[in-house]
């Protein structure tokens, strides 16, 4: 799927907040060796890295539209080394004191492989930190989908069409860290409200990331007709201070032994 980082980059990003919280979780050290699993247009790896000014920062992601965009906020910090790589392919051993993943993993579906290959990067007593939607992250999200497809009577388009992601629950992360080696494995799930000022602007968010694979197997037209038909049923959940929902995600962290 081909991403417009710069439309990415632009909008109101709940996501980056919550990677903000888990930077300080974190507990970045100064000269750490990072891994940015999934470091998109580079926004929290250039955070990284100033808080590591003394260490060194590798950025992978897949899409090559992402990395143009971190190579362009991240010029001239020269403890960021950037790769076109997806976290199925990576290969680095004993390398990393801290993996560091911000909503990325749900966008893979061979996680058990991953965090293998993520447990095998790390030094000895090295960090994992990672924060991804949880199951069912916005009920208004999967509900409005629908509707807009129905109402607009676009079925035709979906017939073959197949989720990208894959939501675990916090009990099969845990499962999956622990079969893995890591150990100190902490696991929670954090609610947030979300709240917009207008429906442009929660339609510019979900069209960045959210409804992009709804979108994909539609022509320009119905594309058009399904993104102002999703984002007017927000309406729904409208305030005196604006319109609001919950977004609900997963917060892990471990240890390699």
């Amino acid at each position: 799927m081909k991403w417009d980082a710069a439309k990415y980059d632009a909008v109101k990003a709940p996501q980056i907040d919550a990677g903000r919280e888990l930077i300080v979780m974190a507990g970045v050290r100064e000269a750490d060796s990072i891994l940015d699993l999934g470091c998109g247009t580079g926004k929290l790896t250039v955070e990284l890295a100033r808080l590591a000014s003394k260490g060194s920062i590798v950025g992978i992601d897949p899409s090559r539209e992402m990395l143009d965009k971190a190579r362009e906020v991240s010029t001239g910090m020269e403890n960021i080394r950037l790769m076109q790589l997806a976290a199925q392919a990576m290969n680095f051993a004993d390398e990393f004191d801290l993996v560091f993943s911000n909503s990325a993993l749900q966008w893979i579906r061979e996680q058990e492989e991953v965090i293998k290959r993520i447990y095998r990067s790390l030094k000895k007593n090295g960090r994992l930190f990672f924060q991804v939607p949880g199951e069912n992250f916005c009920r208004e999200f999967f509900s409005y989908t629908k509707e807009a497809i129905a109402a607009l009577e676009l079925e035709r388009f979906y017939t073959t069409w197949e989720s990208p992601w894959r939501f675990l629950s916090q009990e099969e992360y845990a499962s999956l860290l622990h079969d893995a080696g890591f150990r100190n494995v902490k696991i929670f799930y954090r609610d947030y409200e979300l709240r917009f000022s207008d429906i442009a602007s929660i339609l510019a968010w979900w069209a960045s990331a959210g409804l992009r694979p709804y979108l994909e197997p539609l022509p320009e037209k119905e594309q058009e007709q399904f993104k102002q038909a999703f984002a007017d049923l927000f309406e729904r959940n409208r305030t005196d201070n604006g319109i609001e929902f919950n977004f609900w995600r997963i917060f892990a962290s471990a240890r390699k032994a």
